[in-house]
């Protein structure tokens, strides 16, 4: 199973996605594989991955991000982003 380092999570207003920012620490990822957004971390359990891209930041560092529709959150009313900030995440294909 491939395995994603979830450095940052940030909201993208103009597109309605929630982006992950990291790394993979295993394997690979690509549009439609499903991300695990742990219950245990208040998350809404797997969610499905609609883009994936290489993004620059302001650091100089390019960080993978993972873009992940907003209404997939409606099932988890109390989850802060900062809950899933410093885990890894797991990631299976579709």
């Amino acid at each position: 199973m491939a395995a994603f380092f979830c450095e940052k999570v940030f909201y993208v207003p103009h597109q309605d996605l929630v982006a992950l920012a990291g790394h993979l620490e295993s394997g690979f990822v690509r549009p439609g594989f499903w991300v695990d957004l742990p219950r245990e971390r208040r998350g809404p359990g797997w969610v499905v991955v609609t883009h994936v891209q290489q993004v620059p930041f302001r650091d100089g560092r390019a960080r993978l991000c993972l873009l992940l529709p907003w209404n997939a959150f409606s099932d988890a009313p109390l989850m802060e982003f900062t809950d899933l900030e410093g885990i890894a995440l797991d990631l299976r294909p579709a």
